[in-house]
């Protein structure tokens, strides 16, 4: 087996010959290496001032994002606002509803022409996932609205004459208005829930024909070209769409039943029928 042992003399030699580069008492001359006095050549001149360039376009750049993104959460929270104000109108006279939400449109309309100057030019389509959103929201609100007062389904045009009512330019594009009135059937399901508790029969018949007549559409969009996120919207189209169907049977079903019991009065004491 071999040694090992090392002998102390080697040892201490070693570590005289692994002195430390510097000593921490040692004093240099901060002038041999301080070069912000040196002059600075054109090229190295041009390469600051060109990254100088780039963080202000950079800066500007996310200054300007923030922004819309803000715009469009509070135009986000005030169409939803509109929304569930038109939804009382089961429980309320139209006229008041229409007024409270004329309010919070007008609200609505300050916010876009807030945004719109960071929207100009080809802002419109570089920052156009930051701002669909809160234009998805709005739209849908504004469908509601016609719906609810019309009973129509509210147009691409009319959508650009009412946002831009207070001169703004807003661009609105096809797929924000497609998305936007995609989102529609889930209100009008709420619409017709509500207008079951009045036994407003009605209502809910108006609500299922708009739904159908608005599935038919989409699946033409469907079938002619592909926009994001639209398939998920469209489960949600086919899932409210269930619902008022059923709702419309169950109320018709029960119509019918209590129609037919009115009617039909049995005098179980001569056994003859009279009519209510």
């Amino acid at each position: 087996m071999a040694d090992n042992h090392i002998p102390a003399e080697q040892t201490e030699a070693t570590r005289e010959t692994k002195k430390p580069r510097f000593n921490k008492n040692d004093k240099f001359d901060n002038k041999t290496i301080d070069h912000s006095k040196e002059p600075m050549s054109d090229s190295k001149r041009a390469i600051l001032s060109t990254f100088t360039q780039y963080r202000d376009i950079l800066d500007s750049h996310y200054d300007q994002r923030e922004r819309i993104i803000k715009c469009s959460r509070d135009i986000t929270a005030l169409s939803k606002k509109m929304v569930f104000s038109l939804l009382r109108i089961t429980q309320d006279s139209a006229e008041n509803v229409f007024r409270d939400v004329e309010i919070k449109h007008s609200v609505v309309l300050d916010l876009f022409a807030k945004v719109a100057v960071d929207l100009q030019g080809s802002n419109a389509l570089k920052y156009n996932r930051q701002a669909t959103g809160g234009l998805q929201e709005y739209i849908e609100a504004l469908g509601l609205w016609v719906f609810l007062r019309d009973n129509t389904l509210i147009t691409k045009d009319q959508v650009e004459d009412m946002v831009r009512s207070k001169g703004t330019m807003v661009t609105v594009t096809d797929e924000d208005y497609v998305l936007g009135i995609s989102d529609l059937p889930g209100e009008v399901n709420r619409y017709c829930i509500n207008a079951i508790g009045k036994s407003d029969h009605e209502a809910v018949k108006r609500s299922l024909v708009f739904l159908r007549a608005l599935k038919e559409g989409i699946n033409l969009i469907m079938c002619s070209g592909k926009i994001r996120d639209l398939h998920k919207k469209l489960e949600v189209l086919d899932s409210s769409l269930e619902k008022t169907e059923k709702a419309y049977y169950s109320m018709s079903i029960r119509d019918t039943e209590m129609h037919r019991a009115n009617i039909m009065d049995i005098d179980t004491s001569s056994g003859s029928v009279t009519a209510a």
